[in-house]
């Protein structure tokens, strides 16, 4: 499972959550949006048939060209415990100061 999610946060207690592109990460970090970036990449464990390897090739690829617009990555071992700490991360994000370039402040 290759894929960029971003949390974008809404007015009350809704979050909009999208699989992008990696392309588009340059459209969607900004001060309007306020996004959360997490990129999820595939599983290092296990049997690697072709088709995995190959998707761990472009995942690095991914992580080596954007990494500096992700907030958090994290490994999908298992979709239960990548969910439980996506969830983690957003209620910290949603509860704590964030980091912001100075731009978006000014």
């Amino acid at each position: 499972m290759r894929k960029t999610l971003v949390l974008i946060g809404a007015s009350g207690d809704r979050i909009a959550i999208l699989d992008i592109e990696p392309q588009t990460l340059k459209i969607v970090c900004t001060a309007e949006l306020s996004s959360f970036i997490v990129f999820i990449a595939p599983s290092d464990q296990g049997a690697q048939t072709e088709a995995l390897q190959q998707l761990q090739k472009d995942s690095e690829t991914i992580r080596s060209h954007y990494a500096y617009y992700f907030d958090l990555s994290l490994v999908n071992n298992g979709v239960d415990e990548t969910l439980k700490k996506l969830q983690e991360a957003l209620e910290q994000a949603c509860s704590s100061p964030q980091w912001v370039p100075v731009s978006w402040v000014y």
